[in-house]
């Protein structure tokens, strides 16, 4: 069903994918939107005024009529139903797990105000859902359609088994364990992506001599010839109910993963992966079994993504109801129930 709904996405980030996916999904602009130095705290009492001023700049100049908003920070959301109130335009927040992290726990008044009035509130997982709901929103759950991603640049790799962990050095990734697993695996090749500039110059000097550290790579270069050259892709959180992105870009370019194993990581990705306490042990035990089984994990990705793109084209069809003109139907997204027949049987 066709709306007359021109969108806009905006993101105050140097970079987001999930923002990018959303506009070209929706076919609206991505505006990534961002002064001075990214997750700064210090930074953020200027960065956020001038962020704002910019982003109401270009909403007021390309007057969108539906806004796709990502969280945190809630400031950004604030500025869009700003934009509004001025010229009705309806908005949905897409909400990142970090959302609902302790550092926004002063913020929840604001959140709670900002989630009862955006057109749908889409998050990861049915954790958040309920979440939502209980604040008032309307939750959508939506989890990666797997899209294409450019072929991106030659990244050069060590003959033999090389496995790429994807890394921000975030303080939920167990780099630590990877690192003792990668010592005790001396004949496979370990790539640590992330911005070196985060960790002190000693831990890099510590590390085993089969993993190469790569510093910051372009996302749409030789991040992806990394991702789309390796035999498999390790990609951990500690934190529960977290969406793995560097997991859903590997299964998009048909390489298996390594992942955590929550329950909720076990329920998303259901094809062309395996599941790795996040302990060196742990990983040790899942690169092994990852190097036997590579050729049969890679097979089952291609019907997992199939699959996931179903799903998230029925999530998609209720979105652009939920955000439609006024003049348009209505339909509440249906309750994301995990095992039901909406879940991908049993992957940020």
């Amino acid at each position: 069903m066709k709306h007359d709904t021109k969108w806009a996405a905006v993101a105050w980030a140097p970079y987001s994918r999930r923002s990018e996916m959303f506009a070209r999904e929706l076919g609206g602009k991505l505006h990534c939107i961002h002064y001075l130095r990214f997750q700064y705290p210090l930074h953020a009492p200027v960065k956020y005024v001038l962020q704002a001023i910019r982003t109401l700049q270009i909403l007021f100049r390309e007057r969108p009529n539906a806004v796709h908003v990502q969280n945190p920070p809630f400031f950004c959301g604030l500025t869009v139903y700003l934009y509004s109130l001025f010229t009705g335009a309806k908005f949905v927040f897409e909400h990142h797990s970090a959302a609902f992290d302790p550092p926004w726990d002063w913020a929840l008044p604001f959140q709670k105000f900002m989630v009862r009035r955006a057109a749908a509130n889409i998050v990861t997982n049915q954790h958040w859902a309920d979440v939502i709901a209980g604040w008032g929103g309307k939750p959508i759950v939506m989890y990666d359609p797997y899209l294409d991603l450019p072929e991106g640049k030659p990244y050069p790799l060590k003959p033999g088994f090389n496995v790429a962990f994807i890394s921000t050095f975030a303080p939920d990734e167990p780099v630590e364990a990877v690192l003792e697993a990668a010592a005790q695996l001396p004949d496979v090749h370990f790539y640590i992506t992330g911005n070196k500039a985060k960790m002190p110059a000693g831990f890099f000097a510590n590390a085993p001599a089969n993993v190469t550290f790569t510093g910051f790579l372009d996302p749409g270069g030789e991040y992806l010839g990394l991702l789309r050259g390796a035999d498999a892709a390790i990609v951990l959180t500690t934190r529960n109910y977290t969406l793995q992105l560097g997991g859903c870009e590997a299964l998009a370019v048909g390489t298996p993963l390594i992942t955590s194993d929550w329950p909720y990581l076990q329920e998303l990705f259901t094809g062309g992966t395996v599941f790795a306490a996040n302990t060196a042990e742990g990983i040790r035990k899942a690169v092994l079994q990852m190097r036997e089984q590579a050729a049969e994990l890679t097979k089952e990705i291609e019907p997992f993504r199939a699959e996931s793109r179903r799903l998230w084209d029925e999530r998609m069809r209720q979105l652009q109801e939920l955000a439609a003109p006024d003049d348009g139907p209505r339909r509440q997204p249906a309750r994301h129930v995990p095992g039901n027949q909406d879940t991908p049987a049993a992957t940020s």
